[in-house]
């Protein structure tokens, strides 16, 4: 049984990972390993190793269920309760008269 492939950036991936919140770019940060790590990577690998672990962060998760003693406000609030009907709205007639002939 082989192993599962293990990226060479994954030592350096908190490193990586500060130098995208600085804002660097991918052929930027490639410079910067290669300088500094001896690590010799293409921008592409770098932009590919960052995008296969960002998409974990796409997971949705519910919110912590509020305390009792806060009360629960939300901007939903109302959302899927029904609309009061609206006595002042007009029966739109059909546009053609069309009945079957006999």
């Amino acid at each position: 049984m082989t192993a599962p492939y293990q990226s060479k950036l994954i030592p350096y991936e908190d490193y990586i990972r500060e130098c995208r919140a600085k804002r660097w770019s991918y052929p930027q940060i490639s410079a910067a390993l290669l300088s500094r790590h001896g690590l010799k990577a293409a921008p592409s690998t770098i932009f590919h190793f960052v995008k296969v672990r960002a998409r974990k962060r796409r997971l949705v998760e519910l919110p912590a269920k509020p305390s009792p003693q806060q009360p629960q406000t939300t901007m939903a609030n109302g959302f899927f309760e029904p609309k009061p009907a609206n006595p002042t709205h007009e029966i739109r007639k059909q546009k053609w008269n069309v009945s079957p002939s006999d």
